[in-house]
């Protein structure tokens, strides 16, 4: 399996258990937090929600159960001289952290670091919550690549710098020394308290992902721990921002997300960064597999595949099922054989209170009666209805990979 510059699409965990031992430098994590917000489950793919379901099924206990597999097959994966960062916040670091002493050894635990940052505040009777954890390990205690950052000195103080055996590199508002004398150092070494804002609503970077992370966080991370041609890993990859910093970089990346609208998203990001083809590698279920769907599961897999928003609507839809990404044309899922003449006509209501007119009806089979429907509607009332097979979904998902 290919083990560098790739996404695969699909459980983590069964991705990981495929994996050869001790390839990966670097591992950074920000899995789903245990915080009971809906926004984790991002864009609502069948297997997301799968995903969601299962961590939420016995409480903590079990969430931590469920990260434990995933750490354990990190841990497999390290070299003997790699670090794993986890991401999490207040909700479950000290759970997270027991779990993962217990898989690296509290010995090899060597930072506990906070990101501070600032939001608008709000009345509550405690204090403003303003951070998130990152748990920084070694897999053993001969610790690899740690790059020394210096911090808090201008671009143009470092300039007027003569250290001789020192290199500076400028990264943002980051200075990263790779090699430091114990004289005249151009700063102060980084602390465990970092403070980088959280994106704004304005940013470029944003993809319109919830919980996307800035890239000036990766940055610091990657800088540290890794060096160019070293492997950057990570397991939760939601819209990419580490694999894009890693490329940026010029280390290697491999990447894992269970949704396969965010691997779509994150390969057309990358394709802006790299001229290399990306692949996606991911599970592609046969026709017989999705017949067994739940029909939420089925809606949004359709959706997902053609790339589009699923209806805020979640009952009472009003015969619309979700959107075309870009378009923001309505589309209508039938998890079912012969979608018939019937169907196209309560879907040309629907379209028309939308004020659309333009829509795809999904379905296995369409009779007769509804390509004519369709045909007459296009002639009559001036409406774009395509009727799209599932087959066609998966070919145009296979086509999109």
């Amino acid at each position: 399996m290919k083990l560098d510059h790739a996404i695969y699409c699909g459980d983590n965990l069964n991705w990981m258990k495929k994996m050869p031992d001790e390839f990966v430098d670097l591992c950074y994590i920000d899995p789903p937090f245990f915080s009971n917000k809906k926004y984790e489950v991002i864009f609502n793919d069948g297997e997301e929600i799968r995903s969601f379901e299962d961590r939420w099924k016995g409480g903590i206990e079990h969430y931590v159960d469920w990260m434990r597999d995933r750490v354990f097959e990190i841990h497999r994966l390290l070299r003997e001289t790699g670090s794993l960062y986890l991401h999490c916040d207040w909700h479950a670091s000290h759970y997270l952290k027991v779990m993962t002493d217990q898989i690296f050894g509290s010995n090899n635990f060597r930072n506990e670091i906070i990101w501070h940052y600032q939001r608008w505040p709000a009345k509550q009777k405690n204090f403003q919550r303003m951070h998130d954890v990152i748990l920084f390990y070694s897999k053993t205690h001969k610790l690899n690549t740690f790059n020394i950052l210096l911090e808090s000195l201008s671009k143009g103080t470092l300039k007027r710098w003569r250290g001789k055996k020192s290199k500076v590199e400028y990264n943002g508002d980051i200075r990263l020394v790779t090699q430091m004398t114990n004289e005249n150092s151009p700063g102060r070494p980084a602390d465990d308290v970092w403070d980088i804002p959280l994106l704004n609503s304005q940013a470029k970077e944003r993809m319109g992902y919830p919980t996307q992370k800035p890239e000036i966080l990766l940055l610091k991370i990657i800088q540290v721990s890794s060096n160019k041609g070293d492997l950057v890993f990570d397991p939760f990859c939601g819209c990419g921002t580490t694999l894009v910093v890693a490329q940026n970089l010029k280390r290697k990346w491999l990447g894992i997300d269970v949704s396969p609208t965010a691997c779509r998203l994150m390969k057309r990001r990358l394709s802006k960064v790299t001229r290399e083809t990306i692949e996606i590698v991911g599970v592609r279920y046969d026709l017989e597999e999705l017949k067994t769907f739940k029909p939420f599961e089925f809606q949004n897999w359709v959706i997902g595949s053609l790339g589009g928003t699923v209806s805020e609507r979640k009952v009472k839809d009003m015969g619309i099922d979700g959107y075309t990404f870009m378009e923001r044309n309505p589309i209508q899922v039938k998890q079912s054989e012969h979608v018939g003449r019937v169907e196209v006509d309560k879907f040309e209501t629907a379209l028309r209170r939308a004020k659309r007119d333009k829509g795809i009806i999904v379905g296995f089979s369409f009779t007769r009666d509804a390509h004519e429907e369709v045909a007459r509607v296009k002639r009559a009332n001036h409406l774009d209805i395509e009727l799209m097979t599932v087959q066609e979904v998966r070919k145009q998902l296979k086509s999109s990979n």
